[in-house]
């Protein structure tokens, strides 16, 4: 035992409970703590409320029985989307014993980039916001005819988006979310859609608003936009966008329909780090 510079004998700071992984987490726990912030977890919440249509997986770190963090990876899906939020200690732990990932698309509070960086790389970061949108605030906007897409444009839809999406448009995907477009003569020039949507949370979230370049500046891009969120708030308490912090013509687009920012994220692919840079990186930490 050390003394203390008043001459009394020195304790040792209190450690907090260790930290454990839990890979066979109920869903009920898992939503619990995702409700906390539910529009920044809209997205998780509404893979874990039905996890055998993308194959999502989640694990969560408790200390003391309680619950510190829930990380979340989708592996139905080739790009693995996986969203982090919770305690750094406890984020640090599940991305180093439980997450095996080689890549992920992550998308985390900028708090946790430390915590996750210890054992994935991010190849690139993207700052980006999340905004969301009620039934009081929505402001429809719809100047062009827009129709409902279905399973019967899908081959329009992968011609519109790239081929590269053809694993991810499917008969079924078109079925279950709400996607509007814009079609001239018999090409497709502007479409936005729901990415995931839950009714259980009551949540949807937009994305994959684009226009064909000759066609931009005309206001396409956000009579897709008001017409999904129209629909989709017909069934959803709340819906949500992201949009990157330095797009400001397309916020400026959300703001006029009436989204609001609710937080800041940032976004990226990330590479598990190889075991000796692992091995150096907890080296440094201890001096």
């Amino acid at each position: 035992m050390g003394w203390g510079p008043t001459g009394g004998p020195m304790t040792a700071a209190p450690s907090l409970p260790e930290i454990k992984i839990d890979a066979h987490a109920s869903a009920d726990e898992a939503r619990a703590f995702l409700e906390r912030d539910r529009l920044m977890a809209a997205y998780a919440l509404a893979d874990i409320d039905q996890p055998e249509i993308e194959g999502a997986r989640w694990w969560i770190a408790r200390r003391d029985g309680d619950i510190a963090a829930v990380v979340m990876v989708v592996e139905g899906l080739p790009f693995r989307p996986c969203f982090a939020t919770g305690a750094s200690d406890g984020l640090a732990a599940i991305f180093r014993e439980a997450i095996r990932e080689p890549r992920v698309l992550l998308a985390t509070p900028p708090r946790s980039r430390g915590a996750i960086e210890m054992t994935y790389r991010f190849e690139r970061v993207d700052h980006m916001r999340r905004m969301n949108v009620n039934i009081q605030r929505f402001r429809p906007r719809i100047s062009h005819r827009v129709r409902r897409l279905a399973a019967d444009d899908l081959d329009a839809v992968i011609d519109f988006y790239g081929h590269a999406s053809r694993s991810y448009f499917t008969p079924e995907r078109m079925r279950r979310e709400i996607y509007f477009g814009i079609y001239q003569a018999d090409i497709l020039v502007s479409a936005a859609g729901t990415h995931v949507r839950s009714t259980r949370s009551g949540v949807a979230a937009v994305g994959n608003v684009l226009t064909r370049l000759a066609y931009r500046g005309r206001g396409m891009a956000r009579s897709c936009t008001s017409a999904v969120t129209e629909t989709a708030l017909e069934q959803h308490r709340d819906v949500v966008l992201n949009v990157r912090e330095d797009n400001a013509p397309a916020i400026a687009v959300y703001e006029r329909l009436g989204y609001q920012t609710h937080s800041q994220f940032i976004e990226g692919p990330a590479v598990r780090r190889p075991g000796w840079e692992r091995l150096f990186g907890s080296l440094k930490e201890k001096k």
